[in-house]
C-alpha cells in the first residue's frame, strides 16, 4: 500500500525527475525555437480564462463567505511548470484537466506560449504597477542538471535557489527574506510553516497596485458604509470620484458592470455588482463568455463612482487547487518507472501562490472638498460599490487573466 505522501505528492516528484542526474529533460529543446504564434498563445490565454471561472466557482462553493482572490495565469503556470518532465500519461492528464488539450496545440508549444505570456506580463510591470514571478527553493543536496536549470529559468522565468531545509526555521527565514526583497517588502511572511523534511518550495506571486484617478479633478475620500449582508455594515474610506468609465447592465446576470482602467497599458478591472440577486446566484450564472460579451458593450462615459479603498491578499496551496481541478496522480507501471520514484525518499513539499491587490487614490491630487454636488455633475449616473462584488483583472493585449475574486471585506 502506498504511503500518504505518494498519494498527494507523486505529481511533484515525477515533475522533478528531470532535475536529477541520469534523467533526460523532455523539453531540452523547447526554448531554442524563438518562433511564437501569438494567435495560438491568445488561444491558450483564453482557455486559462475559461478554466479560471470554473475554478472560481469551486472555490466559491468551498467558501460561501469571505474574500477570494487568485491569479489564474500564475496558478496554471505553476502547475505546468511542475509537470515538466513527467512520465507516462501524467502530463497529458494535466493538460486535459486544464482544458489545454482542447487548444489543439502540441504540449511543447503550450509551454512556449506560457513563456511568451509570462514575458508579456513581466515587460508590463513598469507601466501597470504589476509585479509577478516565482522562485523555486530546492534542497541543497539535490544536484541540478544545467540544461534543466535553463529550462526552468527560460520557460517560466523562475529562479532556483539551493536551500538547507533540514534547518526549517532558517529555511523559512531565507524564503521570507528573499520574497520580501524581491517584492520591495510588499510580500512579508510568505511561508508560515515549513517541515524539515521538505525537498522543494515553489513560491509564486502576483501584486497589482491600481489607482483611482479622476479625469475631471473631482475626487475626495469620505467614510461610508459598506454592507456586508444580514444588516451588518462597516465604515470604510471610500473614494468619491467623477471619471470616465465603461458602465453597462448585463441583464442575464442581473448585475451592473463598471470597467476601470488606469489609462496606462492594457490592464483593466471589471467590477460586477449584483442588482437584485444574491452574490451566490451571480457566481452560479457567471461564465467567461460573459466577459467577451461585455467587451462588445464597451462605451466610455462620465460616471460618478464611490469605490472603497481596496487592500486584498490571499494565499493558496497549489496542491489544493490541483485537487479542485481534478488533477490527481496517475499510477501505472510507466509512471512508476520514474527514476525518482525508485531513488528519492519520502519528503514534504510546499507550493504556494499569493495574490495581492490594492486600489486607492495615492499619487493623485484630491480636491479639497466635496465636488459631486456641483450642477455640472448632477445628471451623471452614480455607481456605489458599497456591497460585496466580483472583480476580474485582465491584460487585454493577450487576454491574460491576471486576477479573479470576490470582495466581501475590502480591507483583508
Amino acid at each position: 500500500m502506498m504511503t500518504p505522501f505518494f498519494s498527494h505528492g507523486f505529481l511533484l516528484l515525477v515533475g522533478l525527475c528531470y532535475l536529477l542526474p541520469g534523467t533526460q529533460a523532455t523539453y531540452e529543446g523547447l526554448y531554442n525555437d524563438s518562433g511564437i504564434n501569438r494567435f495560438h498563445c491568445r488561444k491558450v490565454a483564453l482557455t486559462v480564462s475559461n478554466v479560471s471561472i470554473s475554478l472560481y466557482k469551486q472555490m466559491a462553493q468551498k467558501s460561501r463567505s469571505g474574500n477570494i482572490l487568485f491569479s489564474p495565469i500564475r496558478v496554471v503556470a505553476s502547475i505546468l511548470m511542475l509537470s515538466l518532465g513527467a512520465k507516462g500519461k501524467v502530463s497529458q492528464h494535466i493538460l486535459e484537466a486544464l482544458k489545454l488539450n482542447k487548444t489543439g496545440l502540441p504540449e511543447a508549444e503550450i509551454h512556449r506560449c506560457f513563456q511568451y505570456l509570462l514575458h508579456a506580463i513581466n515587460q508590463a510591470t513598469e507601466v501597470t504597477s504589476l509585479k509577478s514571478g516565482n522562485s523555486m527553493f530546492i534542497h541543497q543536496d539535490l544536484k541540478l542538471v544545467d540544461k534543466s536549470l535553463e529550462t526552468i529559468k527560460d520557460l517560466y522565468f523562475s529562479e532556483v535557489i539551493p536551500t538547507n531545509f533540514r534547518d526549517s526555521n532558517r529555511a523559512k527565514a531565507q524564503i521570507n527574506n528573499y520574497m520580501m526583497k524581491k517584492t520591495n517588502k510588499e510580500i512579508v511572511d510568505m511561508v508560515n510553516e515549513l517541515k524539515n523534511d521538505t525537498f522543494l518550495a515553489l513560491m509564486d506571486y502576483i501584486v497589482w497596485n491600481g489607482k483611482i484617478i479622476s479625469n475631471f479633478y473631482c475626487q475626495f475620500i469620505k467614510m461610508e458604509d459598506f454592507y456586508l449582508g444580514r444588516k451588518q455594515t462597516m465604515n470604510l474610506p471610500t473614494v468619491n470620484n467623477v471619471g470616465v468609465y465603461h458602465l453597462f447592465q448585463v441583464s442575464n446576470l442581473s448585475s451592473t458592470v463598471l470597467v476601470h482602467s488606469n489609462g496606462q497599458g492594457s490592464v483593466i478591472a471589471y467590477f460586477i455588482i449584483p442588482d437584485n440577486i444574491k452574490l451566490h446566484q451571480l457566481e452560479q450564472r457567471l461564465t467567461y463568455p460573459h466577459f467577451r460579451q461585455m467587451i462588445q458593450k464597451f462605451s466610455l462615459r462620465m460616471v460618478k463612482v464611490h469605490i472603497p479603498i481596496l487592500s486584498l491578499s490571499e494565499t493558496y496551496d497549489v496542491e489544493s487547487v490541483m485537487d479542485l481541478l481534478g488533477i490527481t496522480p496517475v499510477f501505472n507501471e510507466e509512471a512508476n518507472s520514474s527514476e525518482i520514484m525508485q531513488n528519492t525518499p519520502q519528503k514534504s513539499f510546499k507550493v504556494l501562490s499569493k495574490a495581492m491587490l490594492t486600489l486607492d487614490d495615492k499619487g493623485t491630487n484630491p480636491t479639497k472638498g466635496p465636488c459631486l454636488g456641483q450642477k455640472q455633475w448632477s445628471d451623471l449616473p452614480l455607481v456605489k460599490l458599497n456591497r460585496p462584488f466580483l472583480i476580474f483583472i485582465q491584460d487585454l493585449t493577450n487576454n491574460i487573466p491576471l486576477l479573479l475574486g470576490r470582495v466581501v471585506d475590502p480591507r483583508k
